[in-house]
């Protein structure tokens, strides 16, 4: 069986940055598209171009967050203005803002009583009633 992406695509869309055309490539870790010019020019993101969630960073206060996959496998939700902003939280954001540290950020927890909604701060412990 052969696999459809293991040559580079052209998508017929300029790099950003070099003006290169933008490819659709198959890497390790899945799908992405980076630029025809790799590697005098190393720009690449996502190949969804999923929007992910309407959660703003609250560490760079410009990204928004979007769910990502780790090597390993596992999801978690990284600001798309990564290298630039490195913040990361390993379950899904909600956009409310903690009751208790007002902290801009609440993480939705699922656990084998239900799911509750838990400050995204490390220094605040507040959990929501279970619903």
């Amino acid at each position: 069986m052969t696999d459809n992406f293991l040559e580079p695509q052209s998508l017929g869309v300029p790099c950003p940055r070099c003006q290169r055309e933008l490819q659709l490539k198959k890497g390790r870790y899945g799908l992405f598209v980076g630029c025809s010019g790799y590697p005098e020019c190393d720009y690449m993101t996502a190949a969804d171009f999923d929007p992910g969630t309407d959660v703003v960073c609250p560490e760079c206060e410009q990204g928004k967050l979007v769910q990502k996959t780790s090597r390993f496998g596992h999801s978690f939700y990284a600001c798309d203005h990564y290298p630039a902003c490195k913040f990361s939280v390993p379950l899904p954001p909600v956009a409310e803002s903690c009751p208790t540290c007002r902290y801009p950020l609440l993480l939705r927890k699922k656990t084998a009583a239900g799911e509750r909604l838990v400050c995204g701060s490390g220094e605040c412990d507040y959990k929501s009633e279970i619903r």
